[in-house]
């Protein structure tokens, strides 16, 4: 009895080998893509933390119109004169936002960064504290040999740290500086208002690059 041979066209499916190869081939574009999803969704973060900083000196402004140009509030002088800082050591109702955002929160969504999981105090964020030890109003425009493009009014602080100021002696405690990776530092708003990211090879050791070096603000 004559039996017609099956050509190559008449398989009913894929032999293991050719199953293996697809598989072998999606395995290594995945590999390739992933790293690369990776970076777009880490940008996107910075992007939107950015975003963040902007908006909360867009608030900073308005409460520099309402308090002859300080910055942020502060609270009283300690015993050594120092003014006391609106933080995490007093209850939540009192602390700097609820005095700078409308309406009055002490947790505002933009405090906090997309890339910082579960901060500490619901906030990513610290401001610099030598600004007022160093009574730097908005109007200054030359600090220390500094000009307003160069200080840090705000910056991304240690996500389990949940101090609302950088103070004196606390800059490598509290500030982060690698919150979006080694390649992109971390985000900072200057006293002009703008927003960029800082080399993190800034944060020399023994040196504060947040604090004016000197107390005169022009």
């Amino acid at each position: 009895m004559f039996r017609p041979q099956r050509g190559a066209h008449d398989r009913g499916g894929f032999t293991l080998v050719e199953l293996l190869v697809v598989i072998g081939v999606i395995t290594i574009l995945i590999s390739l893509l992933l790293p690369a999803l990776e970076r777009v969704r880490k940008q996107a973060q910075q992007v939107t933390c950015q975003s963040n900083l902007r908006q909360v000196g867009v608030h900073l402004l308005v409460y520099v119109n309402q308090s002859r140009g300080w910055l942020f509030p502060v609270g009283p002088p300690d015993a050594n004169g120092r003014p006391t800082t609106l933080g995490a050591q007093l209850p939540r109702i009192q602390r700097w936002p609820v005095y700078v955002f409308t309406p009055a929160v002490w947790n505002p969504a933009i405090l906090k960064c997309p890339a910082d999981y579960e901060p500490r105090e619901d906030h990513s964020y610290v401001l610099n504290q030598h600004l007022a030890d160093h009574k730097v109003r908005y109007s200054a425009t030359h600090v220390g040999g500094l000009t307003s493009s160069e200080i840090v009014v705000m910056g991304e602080k240690v996500s389990t740290v949940e101090d609302y100021y950088m103070e004196r002696g606390d800059f490598f405690r509290v500030v982060d500086p690698y919150r979006h990776g080694a390649a992109y530092g971390s985000n900072y708003l200057y006293l002009d208002m703008h927003v960029s990211t800082t080399p993190p090879d800034e944060a020399r050791s023994g040196v504060d690059p947040w604090d004016p070096p000197t107390d005169q603000g022009a």
